[in-house]
């Protein structure tokens, strides 16, 4: 052989290993991109289910806003969360009764 095929197919090879190592690197930034994708969507969904959920609370928020000045919205409140009560009034615990009953008083 001459010269020049010689030269002519060692140029052919490094031409074609060039061509197979951009093709790896071309194929390992596309399935790092998916990969990262499919993570982006993830985290996506559970932020949509985070704002679903907030969304819900706002509107009872909302709700409880709009009867704050019902006064037997603010009874109930007072007797409920702050666990008031009126005056003269007695309140009875029933000890027989589960403990997660006696939790409301």
């Amino acid at each position: 052989m001459s010269k020049k095929k010689k030269a002519s197919k060692k140029k052919n090879k490094i031409f074609y290993i060039i061509v197979l190592l951009i093709g790896l690197y071309v194929s390992w930034i596309l399935i790092n991109q998916q990969i990262e994708l499919r993570e982006l969507k993830r985290q996506e969904e559970a932020l949509n289910i985070k704002i679903s959920e907030l969304k819900k609370e706002e509107a009872h928020l909302e709700e409880e806003k709009k009867l704050g000045n019902d006064p037997k919205f603010i009874e109930k409140v007072a007797r409920e969360r702050l666990k008031m009560v009126k005056p003269n009034e007695i309140i009875y615990i029933d000890i027989n009764k589960p403990k997660y009953n006696q939790e409301k008083w």
